[in-house]
């Protein structure tokens, strides 16, 4: 069978079509279930980079839905774990030497959208044996797993940040420090201007300034899929000014948004998963026969990510 972007995009479709009821609820069950992407034979480790593309963004469609409530199901693990491997698992060059921070940050962000997939189980026996494992963790551990999504919407702001300098490093520094200068819109639709050398500290001026100034053609057409998906939900801003309003909330304490986190881990898959286009095939031949190797001698190292248990 030959998966394809448009299929996949479909499936994403068709799921969010289905848990739609007359009263404008959600309803999730057999009808729903049928166009999950791992029902329908879709592997991860076996799509194109076109095809990954769409999983993501058709999986960011699935994941955060009306009143930023989020339903997170084994094809989001399977694709956060996937996308860990490729950009910051031991055969990826994703991050150089110098870039140790940021791809640390990249790291424990996968392993906290990780945290709380359980592998299936497939009698009495491996359920009985994956409870007794997980009651014999350390108390403080198995309920810091609980809060995990939590924790990834906090550090999801700063993995967002570094992703965005780093992509527009021709005009930024990771301090901020403004390398060349360059102008956005702000809110009101007039020039706000950065000069060489002053500090730009807005994730949403730094968003506009990668979108406006860095994207080509294909990468803005997939950030506008994305943008539409978060219009839909709240249409009262522009999506570029509604992250930047839950960050200085999440920042200052006022509230926690701790539903959004794997949909900026998304955003940022969006942006490193698309710089790997041209050599994606060659990294993706490389990371599967790594796998084999590890799964035919029954060891998973310190520094892999998929499969996701």
């Amino acid at each position: 069978m030959t998966i394809t972007s448009e299929k996949i995009t479909n499936l994403c479709e068709q799921w969010c079509l289905s848990v739609k009821t007359s009263n404008g609820g959600l309803a999730i069950g057999g009808n729903s279930e049928k166009f999950r992407l791992l029902a329908n034979g879709i592997n991860f480790h076996e799509l194109d980079h076109q095809s990954l593309m769409a999983s993501i963004l058709g999986l960011s469609r699935v994941l955060l839905l009306p009143g930023l409530n989020t339903i997170v199901v084994q094809d989001h693990f399977d694709l956060w774990s996937w996308c860990g491997e490729i950009i910051v698992g031991s055969r990826s060059e994703y991050f150089s030497h110098e870039e140790h921070e940021i791809k640390s940050l990249f790291q424990a962000s996968i392993r906290a959208s990780l945290a709380n997939c359980k592998k299936p189980v497939r009698s009495r026996e491996e359920h009985r044996l994956q409870t007794e494992a997980e009651q014999n963790l350390p108390h403080h551990a198995r309920y810091f797993l609980y809060d995990s999504f939590l924790v990834l919407a906090y550090i999801s702001f700063p993995l967002l940040e570094s992703t965005l300098k780093r992509v527009g490093s021709i005009y930024l520094n990771m301090d901020g420090t403004v390398k060349n200068a360059f102008q956005v819109l702000n809110r009101a639709g007039k020039p706000r201007k950065y000069k060489s050398g002053s500090q730009c500290s807005s994730i949403r001026d730094v968003l506009y300034l990668v979108y406006e100034n860095i994207a080509d053609s294909e990468l803005k057409a997939l950030l506008d899929e994305f943008r539409a998906h978060i219009s839909s939900l709240d249409g009262s801003e522009d999506p570029f000014d509604l992250i930047y309003s839950w960050r200085n909330q999440s920042l200052h304490g006022s509230t926690n948004f701790q539903t959004i986190g794997g949909t900026l881990l998304n955003l940022c898959l969006v942006f490193c998963v698309y710089s790997l286009k041209d050599n994606y095939e060659q990294l993706r031949a490389s990371i599967v026969s790594q796998l084999e190797r590890e799964a035919t001698h029954g060891h998973k190292g310190p520094w892999s990510f998929y499969p996701p248990y």
